[in-house]
């Protein structure tokens, strides 16, 4: 039988440095939530239903609770992104104050945790870096070291059957940009690696019974309280973790909703969550009240998204400016750059990471900084492709790129090669990496900034469904395809992706919600 849980929580937001945060500031289900006795919980939470405050309550909860006073494991939260690792973080510390992140107790992405267990196996030597290496030098990306390429050569590292890591070359049917493989080597061999290697090892290694009992008892030594944030965004390697957390011991809380499930392309497996829910007897505590809804027509749109029930949203009067919409969203970046001049989406596609293509998001980030004061959505990734270290780089660049802007506002092909050249001896003085000659290839998407700047008024931001989640708006204009349309007309379904997705962008308005043209 499980206590209430006012008695399960100590003295929320009181401890030294903390703020005036306290249980009464919670609904009686995050209440519930936060405080449950029982070991293992997964919280279903909607859009706007506090998701965050929660987790940061739960964390508090067991950081502090008195029965815990002597055992020196950590109580760690973790999601996917380290966007959201950073909201969490702010989070527990505005209502725990410092002491809740005194070491070692943390708020970390998940691959940082997935780094911990494989440098441990390194320390133990049951499995073995090229060269001996047990500390690593890992990074998001091999693209800071090199540029890519198309080709067809691929790498990959392998477990020999005496625990020895192998870099492996192989070819791909297709070609795609990549870094080559040879370039990879020698960083391997030098100990550096990128976080999906560090995945790769670590699913090979838990096949051998050695490694996984190592990592099993890592995990129950080391941490006593597991809370993952966004769970349905977890991969297959990451419910493995979860589930082993779970059967060492470890209280482990859930956080996530099924209907915001959007990363599968990155081999997220929303549709097994519910099975190690059921697996693993976790209870299941839903948190219903959404706090985004400020119109009754967008809270009844939520509720019937989630029922199923057939939706037909309201058309704009002619664009985004003219609705007053504060953001444009799609489930693809193309469809924002046709949508008119009056919208400046703030990616130009998924990154691929070429050089070109680098240069060009910077001089976009330029551009969305000065007309939104928002970054655009990959200059993290840019700054890598461009090996540029100082993230301080867009900032001390302004005056250049605005010289690059104010060529683009002449129209025709000279100013824009024009215009390219600049931004071509811009990137020379910060960046290792050459940009190729002009070619529509590359001019192209300079053009596509070009034409948003001789807007004649203010442009409205586009952004894609991932980028929105977590967001939310006073009005949302929504651009969608005629079978987008249609399944909207239709009734979503969760277990389709493209219906999640379309979910997202239909509750991110806290007003309104609306198709834009």
């Amino acid at each position: 039988m499980t206590r209430p849980a006012a008695a399960c929580m100590p003295t929320l937001g009181r401890q030294p440095g903390a703020s005036d945060s306290t249980v009464d500031d919670l609904t009686a289900e995050q209440r519930l939530a936060a405080g449950s006795s029982a070991r293992d919980v997964f919280i279903e939470a909607g859009p706007g239903t506090g998701k965050t405050t929660v987790s940061a309550h739960r964390f508090g909860v067991h950081r502090f609770h008195p029965g815990t006073r002597t055992d020196e494991r950590a109580v760690v939260a973790v999601s996917f992104t380290r966007s959201a690792t950073w909201n969490l973080r702010r989070r527990v510390l505005r209502i725990w104050g410092p002491a809740a992140l005194a070491w070692p107790h943390r708020i970390v992405t998940l691959d940082t945790i997935m780094c911990d267990l494989l440098h441990d196996l390194l320390d133990q030597r049951l499995i073995v870096w090229p060269n001996g290496y047990t500390t690593l030098d890992v990074h998001d990306s091999w693209t800071s070291f090199s540029s890519t390429f198309w080709a067809r050569a691929a790498y990959e590292l392998r477990i020999s059957r005496g625990g020895r890591i192998e870099f492996v070359t192989y070819f791909t049917r297709d070609r795609s940009a990549r870094v080559p493989p040879d370039v990879i080597r020698k960083r391997v061999e030098a100990g550096v690696c990128t976080h999906q290697d560090v995945r790769s090892v670590l699913e090979q290694a838990l096949a051998n019974s050695h490694c996984a009992e190592r990592i099993a008892q890592r995990i129950g030594t080391t941490m006593r309280t597991l809370i993952v944030d966004e769970v349905f965004d977890a991969n297959d390697l990451d419910i493995v973790i979860i589930e082993l957390a779970i059967r060492a011991g470890l209280a482990v809380t859930l956080v996530g909703d099924p209907w915001q499930a959007l990363y599968v392309f990155r081999g997220a497996r929303p549709e097994v969550v519910a099975e190690l829910v059921s697996r693993t007897g976790t209870r299941t505590m839903p948190l219903t009240r959404s706090f985004r809804w400020r119109d009754d027509s967008q809270r009844q749109l939520a509720d019937d998204l989630r029922a199923g029930s057939p939706v037909t949203l309201p058309a704009a009067a002619h664009d985004g400016a003219e609705l007053g919409a504060d953001v444009i969203l799609s489930l693809r970046w193309k469809p924002l750059w046709q949508a008119g001049d009056h919208v400046l989406p703030l990616a130009f596609h998924a990154f691929k990471g070429g050089s070109e293509e680098a240069a060009a998001t910077l001089l976009l980030n330029h551009v969305t900084r000065n007309i939104f004061s928002e970054d655009a959505t990959y200059v993290r990734d840019a700054l890598t492709a461009l090996a540029i270290n100082d993230p301080g780089t867009p900032r001390m660049l302004e005056p250049q790129l605005q010289e690059v802007v104010e060529a683009l506002r002449t129209p025709g092909k000279a100013a824009l090669n024009a215009a390219y050249g600049k931004l071509s001896d811009v990137m020379a003085t910060v960046s290792p990496r050459t940009l190729r000659a002009a070619h529509p290839a590359h001019t192209g998407r300079l053009a596509e900034i070009a034409t948003r700047i001789r807007y004649s008024g203010r442009p409205v931001p586009g952004l894609t469904t991932h980028q929105a989640k977590g967001r939310e708006w006073e009005v949302v204009g929504v651009r969608l395809s005629a079978s987008e349309r249609d399944a909207l007309a239709a009734g979503l379904d969760v277990r389709v992706e493209s219906h999640r997705q379309l979910y997202v962008a239909c509750t991110r308005a806290r007003r309104a919600t609306m198709t834009a043209s």
